[in-house]
């Protein structure tokens, strides 16, 4: 009855909306350098977006090319709450979430951007996964639970905006590397790819594992997924979207292109599986944006693999509406060019070390200048950073004194600082260096 309806209210709908999703070659002003073709928005951002915050965060991302969102998760099936208002036995809306899954594609409809809905998700993933699969098996039927109310609640609404689904679930080659491993990821997955594709055949379903270097072989998760895709349900014109891992640790640049040939080998093997990437725009040692030389070789790296990338997360590490505007200006005129800005910032200048009274080192120095803005400072103690400060994400502009604390200083050691101020492209000044001797202020020369 539950799936019978749905796909009577969905499938109308949808004839039509299933058909928008942009290949490479259909995407607007084909470019031969990489860009990204849409982001992943997580639901505690937008909490609190009126219509007139949407519009904006979809102009940014239409003014760089991006015409697709991911939104997810749209329930909590650790806490049992949903980002909408849910009539699943046990549920809940989320205390102090408005309708965001609805502002999410009411907006999205306006703006021309499509979006893909994430199901559900449950914090025992990481530890059960494979280790309990009647639990795991359990969530996917709560997930079809989800599709089901979603597609009845928003497709009629906004058929234009609601263009797939996202399979939350992060696979990672770790926890899955047996025959037998990747049966139960099968028969999970499954759970869900059968059902949407019930609901509607034209929705696509996107999914993005990870990987990590230290935990196997391009050529075993290879594999591994090649038995997934020979067994799944997956079809013609769903995503395959690993993340490219650079953000996270899980990989070097270096290490991305063998992995994603491997990953690409494996998608070939189903005939109509698109294969795209999940590049990761921030840095996972302290939670900063990745300068946008780092993103443009991660696409760069992976453009001779996949069809287009994704990127986590344009909203939350480059969006105007979060940082300062310098990302977006460096970062669009990238994409109409092919080009990153070259031009550094100046070096600090008047770089002072003060000795505390517990022995921590205040550093102090005159902001630097440049063509577009700074976006921080490296911060080096005898040679090894010890600080990426990003005046892009605080309060604190780039003008003016910069303080730095370093909590970790020797107390009776000489210590050499060195401080380089970075811009949004990547591109490092000079070096402003200072010496702080055991209970001794250095005063620039």
């Amino acid at each position: 009855m539950r799936l019978s309806f749905c796909i009577a209210l969905c499938s109308a709908a949808c004839l039509l909306a299933g058909a928008l999703l942009p290949d490479a070659a259909r995407a607007p002003r084909p470019r031969k350098h990489p860009v990204a073709l849409g982001t992943f928005l997580q639901w505690f951002l937008a909490k609190d977006w009126d219509d007139a915050r949407w519009q904006s965060e979809f102009r940014a991302m239409r003014e760089v090319g991006m015409r697709i969102l991911v939104f997810a998760p749209t329930v909590d099936s650790t806490h049992k709450r949903a980002y909408y208002p849910t009539q699943l036995p046990g549920h809940r809306q989320a205390e102090g979430y408005p309708d965001v899954v609805d502002a999410c594609l009411r907006n999205a409809q306006a703006a021309g951007i499509q979006v893909f809905l994430g199901l559900n998700f449950h914090d025992d993933w990481w530890k059960k996964a494979v280790r309990d699969p009647a639990w795991l098996y359990a969530q996917m039927e709560e997930g079809n639970a989800v599709a089901d109310e979603l597609c009845r609640r928003y497709h009629a609404r906004y058929p234009d905006a609601f263009h797939g689904w996202y399979w939350v679930w992060e696979v990672d080659n770790l926890n899955f590397k047996t025959p037998e491993q990747a049966d139960v990821l099968t028969r999970a997955l499954d759970i869900n790819v059968r059902y949407l594709k019930a609901l509607n055949p034209q929705m696509p379903v996107l999914l993005c594992p990870f990987m990590n270097a230290r935990f196997g072989t391009p050529e075993a998760y290879q594999a591994l997924w090649t038995q997934v895709f020979a067994k799944s349900a997956l079809g013609r014109g769903d995503i395959f979207c690993p993340q490219d891992c650079v953000g996270a640790g899980g990989l070097t640049l270096e290490q991305v292109a063998p992995w994603f040939a491997a990953l690409g080998k494996a998608a070939a093997t189903k005939p109509g599986l698109r294969f795209w990437s999940d590049t990761e725009t921030f840095s996972q040692d302290d939670w900063t944006s990745a300068p946008l030389d780092r993103f443009v070789a991660q696409m760069r790296t992976v453009q001779p693999y996949v069809e287009a990338c994704l990127t986590f997360a344009y909203s939350h590490y480059y969006s105007p509406n979060v940082l300062s505007p310098g990302f977006q200006q460096t970062y669009k005129a990238y994409v109409e060019t092919g080009r990153l800005e070259a031009e550094p910032p100046s070096t600090p200048t008047r770089l002072r070390a003060e000795r505390q009274p517990d022995g921590t080192i205040e550093l102090s120095w005159d902001a630097a200048t440049d063509n577009i803005g700074v976006c921080g400072y490296y911060v080096y103690r005898n040679g090894v950073r010890i600080s990426r400060r990003q005046t892009a994400r605080e309060a604190a502009g780039a003008t003016g004194r910069v303080i730095y604390l370093d909590k970790a200083a020797l107390r009776d050691a000489e210590l050499t600082y060195t401080v380089q101020a970075y811009d949004f492209a990547g591109n490092v000044s000079g070096k402003a260096e200072r010496i702080a001797r055991p209970s001794s202020v250095v005063e620039p020369k």
